[in-house]
């Protein structure tokens, strides 16, 4: 009968230990990569449709804004007719918009100003001209409810895109009524050459390096810029795509084409029109490179696979003894036990080598767990100082009185803000002004105490500079929250800070089973109400503070009013940092 001995045990298991880590970790590493592949597609096919979504409308808003122009000097009544005139033969000078007219309610034809370039092509194709004018029965067809959009307060009309087969271009209209002329209804009616769409689609790298495609679809579902007018309802991503338009939606979806083919889209849709971009691409190709990827792995996992097992054989016979121990160790740590440790790790081997080693490390690894055991019960880097110095019993209730510079920030408005946003947005926005406000402070040598709601309190405690630290690190508070501000324009945050010194009570307070490590005391409150006196942008600091501050030559510091605060029968003295 074979005896399978310890040795013999260990090394069938390292093999079958080896071959599950290597399957698992293989596994996995095509997985992570499959995903990142997919996630890198997506992200560039959503990219895609974004930007040509921000294209179409940025076009938009550069059309809009010569003709609003336009629109304001035909209706500035200081102005004669040869100067409005004269304004309006500037279309010449603006790209795509191939004719402006102005049309009267009774008169027989407008007055119409066109492009000489583009009339040339229609009369070189043998195009009618009258193609870039609107009669005024046309325009007032046009000024519909379902074509209307706002622009500075007024209401002006969109017509649909048209096509001119002659010379392969497509046109639409835009009309903005007018303040009535000689007491009779006006319009002014421009046409808009779409060419510049159509030529984004056909030289995109999308396009052009046939890895994708792009196609612009209207609420129909029919392909723009197609003299046809294909209809695409019958592909998935069309149907779906249709159904969010009134969201103005985006993001990625795959599909199956009509053909069977599995295909990965990005969508989104203009601001300005009723249409959907969609950035397209066919998932074979996408993954591609996941197969090679794969082949590659596979290799390597198999010369991993021989290596290990080589490995294996070699030192099975040299880790049986101490890894036992090492076992019990991590056994009872596992069972929260964590004043075990590995004995005599120096009689392992005969030497020291990297079982001893290990041995050692697994004792270091487990008094690290015990001090992030007990930094459970503190937020803040005087709770670690007090750890490290600690015995074996842990940290014992009580403090001591220390002179210090208590910080408090806090930020103005943020009731009003949580009320008009979504928690999202407010969670999102507080972690980034407290994230970069707790880097200062940290880099200022200060030490964040606690969060309550929007408000940071740190203490600055080293007794020499302390003041000037906190000084410092408020006026890059400021200027970090405006660079934020620049960023993020539509939050426009801005804090108040108060700095205060004086003893204060600092240590241990609660109970056994959860306490704080924090500052306690008459001063830690004036601190947080000179933060509640700053306004938005303001750094306040107390007499005391302004006194022990030393040399404060490169700050602008300047005496305030005197001011009451709770608790204080009589007013104090405030000073306020010029940032």
């Amino acid at each position: 009968m074979l005896k399978l001995t310890l040795r013999k045990k260990l090394l069938f298991f390292s093999v079958i230990l080896t071959l599950i880590p290597l399957g698992i970790a293989g596994r996995s590493v095509v997985r992570i990569t499959r995903d990142e592949v997919k996630s890198f597609v997506n992200g560039e096919l959503i990219v895609t449709a974004d930007q040509f979504v921000r294209d179409i409308d940025s076009l938009y808003t550069y059309w809009l804004a010569p003709l609003m122009m336009m629109k304001e000097v035909i209706e500035n009544e200081e102005l004669g007719s040869s100067e409005k005139i004269s304004v309006l033969s500037n279309i010449k000078d603006v790209p795509d918009i191939v004719s402006l007219q102005i049309s009267i309610e009774g008169t027989s034809a407008p007055i119409l100003i066109t492009k000489d370039a583009f009339t040339s092509r229609l009369n070189s194709a043998s195009a009618d001209p009258g193609l870039l004018s609107l009669s005024y029965q046309q325009t007032q067809s046009l000024c519909k409810e379902k074509n209307a959009f706002k622009i500075k307060g007024y209401t002006a009309f969109k017509s649909e895109p048209e096509y001119i087969p002659q010379i392969d271009a497509w046109l639409f209209s835009l009309v903005f009524p007018l303040k009535d002329i000689s007491g009779r209804k006006a319009v002014l009616a421009a046409k808009v050459n779409f060419e510049r769409i159509r030529e984004k689609i056909g030289h995109h790298p999308f396009t052009l390096n046939k890895t994708g495609n792009i196609l612009l679809i209207d609420r129909q579902g029919k392909k723009l810029f197609d003299p046809g007018g294909s209809d695409l309802s019958d592909r998935e991503i069309v149907r779906l795509v249709k159904t969010l338009l009134t969201a103005k939606a985006s993001g990625v979806a795959p599909y199956l084409s009509p053909d069977g083919r599995k295909m990965l889209a990005g969508y989104a849709a203009p601001v300005n029109f009723d249409w959907a971009v969609i950035a397209e691409k066919e998932a074979s190709k996408a993954y591609q490179v996941v197969n090679e990827m794969i082949g590659r792995l596979l290799w390597a996992a198999l010369a991993g696979l021989v290596i290990a097992v080589a490995g294996a054989v070699i030192f099975s016979g040299r880790i049986c003894r101490p890894i036992l121990e090492i076992g019990q160790v991590a056994r009872a740590v596992g069972k929260g036990d964590f004043n075990v440790r590995v004995q005599n790790t120096g009689r392992f081997r005969t030497g020291r080598d990297e079982i001893s080693e290990l041995g050692e490390r697994i004792n270091d690894m487990v008094a690290g767990l015990r001090e992030r055991f007990q930094l459970q019960k503190f937020v803040s880097g005087q709770t670690l100082e007090a750890i490290k110095k600690s015995d074996g019993t842990g940290i014992h209730l009580g403090g001591q009185r220390r002179i210090a510079t208590v910080f408090f920030s806090d930020i103005r408005g943020f009731t009003a803000f949580s009320e008009k946003n979504e928690p999202e947005i407010v969670i999102n926005m507080l972690n980034k002004y407290l994230r970069i406000q707790a880097e200062i402070v940290r880099g200022k040598g200060g030490d964040i105490d606690k969060y309550v709601g929007d408000e940071l309190i740190a203490v600055f405690g080293d007794s020499d500079g302390m003041v000037r630290n906190a000084v410092l690190c408020a006026v890059e508070i400021h200027r970090a929250i405006e660079r934020l501000n620049q960023e993020n324009t539509q939050w426009n945050i801005r804090v108040g800070i108060g700095i205060h010194t004086g003893e204060m009570i600092m240590g241990a307070m609660g109970s056994e089973e959860r306490m704080d490590f924090t500052i306690l005391g008459d001063n830690v409150n004036m601190g947080s109400r000179l933060c509640d006196h700053a306004g938005p942008g303001e750094t306040i600091l107390s007499e005391d503070a302004y006194c022990s501050a030393g040399s404060l030559e490169d700050i602008t510091v300047v005496k305030g009013e005197r001011i009451s605060v709770k608790g204080r029968a009589r007013q104090i003295q405030i000073y306020k940092v010029i940032n």
